[in-house]
């Protein structure tokens, strides 16, 4: 039986439950109660959009029966909720909605199928620390890019460049040190340099992960890596270093999958992608203080998009774990 209609005002109804909390936590977020309903859809005739996103409100298809539905407990948030929907509908992929998952505890990530024990273990820590526990490929990189970085700081760079950065293709086919061709990720030359590709490779990998899972996110690294560390050392040599181009494969993933694949719930603001396609230029002009890896930063980008291009020629109507 539905419980629509019931102690509430419903507002927007979805055929899938993961935008459906998307939503819920963010207006959760700006102190709105709200629940999530199932069944037979009751929302009010004037909030009717026509929106292209099969995800969201498909109230006048007769053959779908059973929706997750938006139902405000508090009159007198309806109209302030209505408003919030609005956005939502016109733009799903906007990162302050899963910030907001994130800071109020119920991500998309899907908290309800966490094992009881892990969610009892994990009660009571901080934000930030949950974040690292529920990622650990992402965790793990970030701790190697830390690690080396103090290590280098502490006397021992020349050992550790010696051992990480790339060398020409002639000498991997002499040596067979492969792992070459991925480390020079690990390596960064200044505090600016890691702290930047470390906000991006935590925002940007934390949300891949939870969406496919560790072992597709070390796919996505180490494919990434390779191909922007090879383009980089073709062009200028093998004194390079840094995560960045990793960093722009997973921007490149994250916008595309969000042009595709927009029911996924992945994606960025566009203020954000025009940011990193404009840096991403302007490294081209040299005009920039720093020293840019421009191949490696382009590769990286291309590798990401041909990524979700596959991800999702292969997905066919799965969908991710989460």
């Amino acid at each position: 039986m539905s419980d629509l209609g019931k102690h509430g005002t419903p507002i927007l109804a979805f055929s899938d439950k993961k935008p459906a909390r998307l939503l819920a936590d963010y207006l959760t977020s700006c102190n709105i109660d709200v629940r999530i309903g199932k069944g037979k859809p009751a929302v009010p005739e004037h909030d009717t959009a026509d929106v292209n996103q099969e995800s969201v409100d498909k109230r006048h298809d007769p053959n779908e029966t059973s929706h997750y539905q938006i139902i405000v407990l508090n009159p007198d948030d309806v109209q302030q909720a209505l408003k919030i929907a609005e956005d939502f509908v016109t733009n799903p992929n906007q990162a302050k909605y899963q910030q907001a998952a994130w800071e109020v505890g119920k991500s998309v990530a899907g908290p309800k199928d966490l094992p009881q024990r892990a969610r009892a273990k994990n009660a009571g820590l901080p934000v930030w620390l949950q974040d690292l526990k529920s990622t650990p490929f992402m965790s793990l990189v970030l701790a190697i890019c830390l690690g080396v970085f103090l290590l280098s700081y502490l006397g021992a760079s020349n050992v550790i460049y010696q051992n990480l950065t790339i060398r020409s293709i002639d000498e991997l086919l002499q040596s067979q040190q492969w792992w070459r061709l991925f480390t020079p990720a690990f390596l960064h030359f200044g505090a600016i340099h890691i702290i930047f590709n470390l906000i991006w490779w935590w925002l940007l990998g934390s949300q891949l992960e939870r969406a496919f899972g560790s072992v597709s996110l070390a796919v996505i690294f180490a494919i990434a890596a390779i191909s922007s560390n090879i383009a980089q050392l073709l062009v200028s040599g093998p004194n390079f270093g840094g995560l960045s181009g990793v960093v722009y494969a997973l921007f490149g993933y994250v916008w595309w999958i969000g042009l595709l694949r927009p029911q996924w719930g992945m994606g960025l603001p566009n203020n954000l992608v025009y940011f990193l396609l404009g840096w991403l230029v302007l490294g081209y002009f040299d005009v920039l203080w720093v020293n840019m890896a421009n191949e490696a930063h382009l590769f990286g980008l291309i590798s990401g998009c041909l990524m979700a291009l596959a991800t999702h020629q292969l997905a066919g109507n799965r969908r991710p774990r989460n």
